[in-house]
């Protein structure tokens, strides 16, 4: 790859991987308000449920660019670089749901974590191969 190619990377990287974050941490915002407008007790609590949706929606849209444009070439490698390691990675965050879990630790529900990172790990697995699955 040229140097000028390189720096078309990096850029559709980094752009990707904002509008992922972004887009992950509108997902939290919109959780906590509608827990808000529902008027649950605790609405904070409803954040690990948002990311763990965003994780698993990041996996099941991998899957789908994997498998469109994993092995392309050109101009069809940028897109695949900007939504793989880009957008997807932006979305899906390992760091928050580890946060998350510990948040949920520190509250007592150690049973609860442990579910969540189980579903966690087992459902983006999941969500990767259907994202394959409908791609191909």
């Amino acid at each position: 790859m040229s140097a000028g190619g390189l720096l078309l990377a990096a850029v559709l990287v980094t752009l990707g991987g904002g509008l992922g974050a972004a887009a992950r941490w509108g997902l939290g915002e919109l959780a906590v308000r509608w827990a808000r407008a529902r008027q649950a007790e605790e609405p904070e609590r409803i954040r690990p449920w948002a990311t763990f949706a965003a994780n698993v929606l990041a996996c099941l849209l991998l899957g789908i660019v994997v498998a469109r444009f994993g092995a392309a070439t050109g101009w069809g490698g940028y897109v695949n670089l900007m939504l793989a390691a880009g957008f997807c990675g932006g979305l899906s965050t390992l760091s928050t749901a580890a946060h998350d879990i510990v948040e949920l630790v520190r509250r007592s529900s150690f049973s609860i974590a442990l579910a969540y990172l189980l579903l966690s790990a087992g459902s983006g697995m999941a969500a990767l191969w259907v994202g394959l699955v409908i791609a191909s």
